[in-house]
């Protein structure tokens, strides 16, 4: 279908809907919602006096389904514009339409019931940028590790399901961001903490206290390698080979080149 954003008046109806079901439970509980709650947002979301085409758009596919975030994220990053100033957070007709018609793999099902967990607006709609709610908009941040920061970053922090938030992002790309620059340590970090059979982080590998955990390699090992080497021109061989021994756990059995 062709690419199109909500105007005010959509972004509006969208806000109401979610927020109708919102106001049924408290705040810290997921709105349980079902199909007609779907057909209501799949009716603005084709309605064209409530959206319009999208500046250097295409087509996008509403039917394709992502097997993670990496996966909405890298297709999102195919089919969007180039053009930063139509895709950046705060074109919140863009990230809501795109919500929208994704929302049933934005929210998680119930394994009884067969509901869907809808929770607060922010996750769908952007708002005014706030520091700690702008990287909770699921299919933003997908999209955005994606595009400005490569396969590497992306998978490392997008090996989640569509609906999750990614708790490495919480932690880690909050937080400091200066490890993100070396592909060689994130290509190390994706093999280390990765589960390539399941493509979701491993048990731990964000422990605060845990020896060569994610977090202690961001935000404490990397700081200090990047005093003495220039970790950007390094590959993940040369990374690993710097690693002090309370990564030798987490290291894979083969470290290829």
């Amino acid at each position: 279908m062709e690419l199109r954003q909500f105007n005010g008046q959509g972004i509006k109806a969208f806000r109401a809907l979610i927020d109708a079901e919102r106001e049924k439970v408290e705040p810290r509980k997921p709105a349980l919602v079902a199909e007609p709650f779907f057909l209501e947002v799949d009716a603005i979301a084709n309605d064209p006096e409530m959206t319009i085409p999208v500046p250097g758009g295409e087509e996008i596919d509403p039917k394709i389904q992502f097997k993670d975030r990496f996966h909405m994220g890298d297709y999102l990053s195919q089919v969007l514009p180039s053009d930063l100033s139509v895709v950046q957070h705060s074109n919140a007709g863009l990230w809501a339409w795109v919500s929208a018609i994704y929302l049933r793999q934005l929210l998680e099902r119930q394994k009884k019931g067969g509901r869907s967990k809808l929770w607060s607006a922010y996750r769908y709609i952007p708002g005014e940028y706030q520091k700690f709610r702008y990287y909770r908009h699921l299919a933003f941040m997908s999209f955005w590790l994606r595009r400005a920061f490569g396969e590497e970053v992306a998978k490392f922090f997008l090996s989640r399901p569509a609906h999750a938030h990614s708790d490495a992002m919480e932690q880690l790309y909050t937080q400091d961001r200066d490890f993100l620059a070396s592909k060689g340590l994130m290509k190390a970090a994706v093999e280390m903490y990765i589960d390539p059979t399941t493509g979701t982080m491993k048990r731990n590998a964000l422990g605060k206290a845990t020896p060569g955990s994610a977090r202690r390699l961001a935000t404490k090992i990397a700081k200090q390698l990047q005093m003495n080497y220039d970790l950007q021109s390094m590959d993940k061989n040369e990374i690993y080979a710097l690693l002090p021994p309370e990564f030798d756990d987490w290291r894979p059995s083969t470290i290829g080149a």
